[in-house]
């Protein structure tokens, strides 16, 4: 399968007919790398958008590490999901929001941060200068997006994300307002067995 022919579920009827706990992306606790990078920079507040909350899991571990925090996804019943897993916990201070990536409502220069685990690897090729222009958009001058997505080290290479060389990457981003601070090698924590061969990139504006 080439990068133009891939194909992905609509997400508005997975996320209605499918158990959140058994998705392949699903990680109840905060993504290990991007834990590390906050520790390794000293960044304990600020404005964060987890674009694609899927199951909202990142946005409450975020929230619940002093972080003021936004999650976005394109499906309104992964949010009415998500917003109700964390409102069970007697919270209201995460914005749960119906938003598209690539034709935005979200407010210029509105984040401090932007975690992207999964949106950006399931955008098609023609669509990603949408995706910087959007995310450069919303993103405060010196902001980061720390980034996950699926390495072209993955063998499984026929069905999932779409795969990315740093190369890519840098290409993708430095040509579009960007600046890549790091990349480095991980793995795409989850359902699967084993876990996908990933990357998790800093970038700033």
């Amino acid at each position: 399968m080439t990068e133009n022919t891939r194909s992905f579920p609509d997400w508005e009827t997975l996320y209605k007919n499918q158990e959140v706990k058994s998705m392949p992306w699903y990680n109840e606790s905060l993504d290990p790398d991007l834990e590390l990078e906050l520790s390794k920079m000293k960044i304990k507040k600020g404005s964060f958008l987890d674009l694609g909350t899927g199951p909202g899991t990142q946005a409450i571990k975020l929230f619940e590490r002093g972080f003021d925090v936004t999650a976005s996804d394109l499906s309104p019943t992964s949010i009415r999901k998500a917003s109700f897993r964390y409102n069970s916990k007697k919270n209201n201070k995460i914005k749960f929001i119906v938003d598209d990536i690539i034709n935005s409502h979200l407010c210029s220069n509105e984040f401090d941060f932007i975690f992207d685990r999964g949106c950006f690897h399931v955008i098609s090729p023609e669509k990603r200068l949408k995706y910087t222009e959007e995310v450069h958009r919303i993103l405060k001058d010196g902001g980061l997006l720390f980034l996950k997505c699926f390495s072209e080290k993955e063998p499984m290479r026929d069905t999932g994300p779409y795969r990315f060389s740093y190369d890519m990457i840098k290409k993708t981003f430095e040509n579009n307002g960007f600046k890549v601070q790091s990349i480095r090698e991980t793995v795409y924590q989850g359902t699967l067995n084993p876990l996908p061969k990933a990357l998790f990139v800093v970038i700033s504006k």
